[in-house]
């Protein structure tokens, strides 16, 4: 249809007397109208199939520069000898050929949508892969009549061209049609009068309904401003796709197990925070109910269900946790800049990390400390061992796990292999038979 049908203003070309007369293009169905001559998307654009990606190459399914096969009227033998000449030529798998053959009913196809929408009489997703929660069907529109299979342990939606969720459906057997989506109708090209042909302009999406337990690691601050920890893990699943679209920001290609993860905690996460900066320390000893219970509240609205929630006595904040809070938050701040900028500012800290480095190998001695003799570091107290960082030679205690000068992960103890004797992390030799340590 021109742009004045698809807008829904007057053609200036209408087929009656009326400024407002239907287009003829809408009347025929074509790509082009045949009384004015305005280019005009044809009444099957969008459409697609789940098969190979050679094969929707050679019917030029998804790709605007690529029109694909278009000697229309063709009968299914005429489809397959192009389609097999066309994939020879692109040295594609000879099993692709095998699956449009197989799928392709016999008959005489009058146009590119006839023959899509017969590879398509069904849609469904077989969500075999557990490492898919949410997956995006390859198409943009789906031609009315055909049908839609939500299997007893999915759910699904229709998405409008903005990314917008629209018709969500439940597990069972559904007919497209303007009647049972018509929310996506509405934002769809209107059925043309006197044309047979139309489709529901909509991309469906599948998620998975199983269960799935994530951990949850949240720091926050109480009431009086004292810093605290969660620990514990959530049990959760999709029981609204439309809701959890629409809440988890989908990056419109669907989930993958690890990022549907990382959206509920960014869902559930906001609640903690508000629950802890309501109370003081003090009202979280032991097990927080507080705390599961705002998890629950805020999961509800965002289309999930929490059959479990375990979680660790709120504690305060450990020198580790503070640094994997304040790692967490430098990642997050970085993720929402442009890659060339995240590029820069790594190169940047690479450098300064670098010259720190080199500057603590070259600089001069200090001037001897109080505690010292002839310059020589005073043994420490008994009982406070220390680690050298490797990165950056700062000195940390003993019982932490990462430098507090440069963040990064210090080496863990070591055993002798003289006499067997554990030596602290950064010693050289052994401090029991003097071997050395390698």
């Amino acid at each position: 249809m021109c742009e004045y049908c698809v807008s829904g203003k007057s053609c200036d070309h209408g087929t009656g007397k009326a400024a407002s007369a239907p287009c003829a293009c809408s009347l025929a169905g074509t790509a082009k109208c045949p009384g004015c001559g305005c280019e005009c998307a044809s009444w099957d654009w969008g459409l697609g199939f789940a098969g190979p990606a050679a094969v929707r190459s050679f019917f030029g399914v998804g790709d605007d520069e690529n029109p694909g096969f278009s000697e229309y009227p063709a009968s299914k033998a005429q489809l397959i000898a192009a389609a097999t000449q066309e994939l020879q030529d692109a040295e594609a798998s000879p099993a692709d050929v095998g699956w449009l053959s197989k799928n392709l009913p016999d008959g005489t196809y009058p146009d590119r949508g006839s023959a899509l929408s017969a590879l398509s009489p069904t849609i469904s997703w077989p969500g075999i892969d557990p490492a898919v929660v949410v997956a995006r069907l390859p198409m943009q529109a789906i031609a009315n009549g055909t049908r839609l299979v939500v299997g007893p342990d999915q759910t699904a939606v229709l998405v409008g061209k903005n990314g917008r969720p629209l018709d969500p459906f439940g597990p069972g057997e559904y007919v497209i049609a303007r009647e049972s989506a018509p929310r996506a109708a509405a934002e769809s090209r209107p059925p043309a009068p006197k044309f047979p042909k139309s489709v529901i302009t909509a991309t469906p999406f599948f998620a998975s309904t199983r269960e799935i337990r994530t951990a949850l690691n949240r720091t926050g601050r109480t009431r009086s401003g004292e810093s605290v920890v969660v620990h514990g893990s959530v049990t959760f699943s999709i029981t609204s796709l439309a809701d959890f679209m629409t809440r988890a920001k989908s990056p419109g290609r669907g989930f993958t197990a690890a990022e549907t993860e990382a959206a509920v905690g960014g869902i559930l996460g906001p609640a903690i925070d508000q629950t802890l900066a309501a109370h003081d320390a003090r009202e979280f000893d032991g097990p927080s109910k507080l705390i599961e219970d705002s998890i629950r509240l805020s999961a509800g609205p965002a289309g999930l269900r929490v059959s479990s929630v375990q979680l660790d006595p709120v504690g305060r904040m450990s020198p580790t946790d503070q640094l994997a809070a304040m790692q967490k938050m430098q990642a997050e701040a970085m993720s929402h800049m442009p890659p060339e900028v995240q590029a820069r500012i790594q190169a940047q800290m690479a450098q300064a990390m670098q010259r720190r480095a080199q500057a603590s190998r070259t600089s001069p001695p200090a001037p001897p400390a109080l505690g010292t003799v002839s310059g020589t570091p005073a043994a420490p107290p008994s009982g406070a061992v220390v680690q050298i960082c490797p990165s950056c030679q700062a000195s940390n205690p003993a019982s932490v796990r990462f430098c507090g000068n440069c963040g990064k992960p210090l080496p863990t103890k070591r055993a002798c292999p003289r006499c067997g004797t554990e030596a602290a992390p950064g010693v050289k030799f052994c401090g029991n038979c003097g071997g050395p340590l390698g």
